[in-house]
């Protein structure tokens, strides 16, 4: 079985049903999926749609970080992290899905969310709020002032920037506005899905002259516009479709799995024991072993080494 780093969970949206702060709902009931699927690595995202101000941020990065101690895993917190190879555990690394609480102080707010354990964020979720505009804000409307002020901290800290959910305008911002490589947790290929969240042709080229990673996203309706093709085969067929444009060094996995926040997708790879159909899959698209590897989840281990 092949080890995969999953650059994108929401585990904020598994832990809170059944969070006791005395407790692991991790431990309890998703490292064991996570261990079925070979899922060695995880980001352990906490999420935030839009309407949290900053004291639900703090909360909501203190119960994941709190639950993944409670769980014995280690986290990864520095390069010499990188090193802990997943055992009995999955290894997790902190990020952060939208910074909608941030209204002001925004380098003093970003040092905590790093100070937590967060390693990776996006300043925006789908919403458009006082750092950046996301894929549901104006299109014309993109990196403010405040979220220019943000990069540059996160760039001070070596805090990975996400632009999964950001719109063209705010894209193309952070690329302008960042001095280090970004990264596409949870994205796909729009030209074999047509939706507002997967990139485009010059996005997926951008990211990769950056020196940036795209994170296959298996959430179904990013896969395909045709509900019966929305499996792990075609999800290979995007990682396939972004490799062949820009190189396989620049290929992940973010898979977004639908189980970890109660969707009610029933794909093939929904939940994190399903994991190895995608890798199944790329071996189909003819990925070597080694390329599938790479992919899987040696990429993502070479960037967090050089950037993080």
């Amino acid at each position: 079985m092949i080890r995969v780093f999953d650059l994108h969970a929401d585990l904020a949206e598994a832990i809170r049903p059944e969070y006791d702060s005395s407790s692991s709902a991790l431990a309890e009931r998703w490292i064991p999926l996570m261990n079925d699927g070979g899922i060695g690595w995880s980001a352990a995202a906490s999420f935030f749609s839009g309407k949290e101000s900053w004291q639900d941020m703090q909360a909501c990065v203190r119960m994941v970080r709190r639950d993944i101690e409670n769980s014995g895993a280690k986290l990864i917190l520095d390069k010499q992290d990188l090193k802990a190879m997943p055992d009995d555990k999955p290894v997790f690394l902190m990020t952060v899905e939208g910074m909608c609480g941030i209204h002001d102080q925004p380098e003093e707010k970003i040092q905590w969310l790093y100070d937590q354990g967060s390693r990776i964020g996006s300043l925006e979720w789908n919403d458009q709020n006082d750092l950046a505009t996301g894929n549901s804000g104006d299109p014309a409307r993109g990196l403010t002032e405040m979220g220019k002020a943000a990069v540059r901290k996160m760039n001070e800290l070596h805090m990975i920037i996400d632009v999964s959910h950001a719109n063209e305008k705010t894209f193309w911002d952070l690329m302008d506005a960042s001095q280090l490589p970004l990264i596409a947790t949870h994205s796909n290929a729009k030209s074999l899905c047509t939706v507002d969240r997967n990139l485009t042709n010059q996005q997926i080229r951008a990211l990769a002259e950056k020196g940036g990673l795209i994170g296959m996203n298996a959430c179904e309706s990013f896969i395909s516009d045709i509900p019966e093709k929305r499996t792990a085969r075609t999800l290979a067929a995007h990682a396939r479709y972004i490799a062949d444009l820009a190189g396989p060094e620049h290929v992940a996995c973010g898979f977004d799995f639908g189980a970890y926040y109660g969707s009610k997708q029933s794909h093939d790879l929904r939940s994190p024991e399903q994991t190895q159909n995608f890798i199944e899959g790329l071996r189909e698209e003819g990925f070597s072993e080694e390329e599938i590897k790479d992919i899987a989840y040696r990429n993502v281990l070479r960037f967090l080494e050089e950037y993080m």
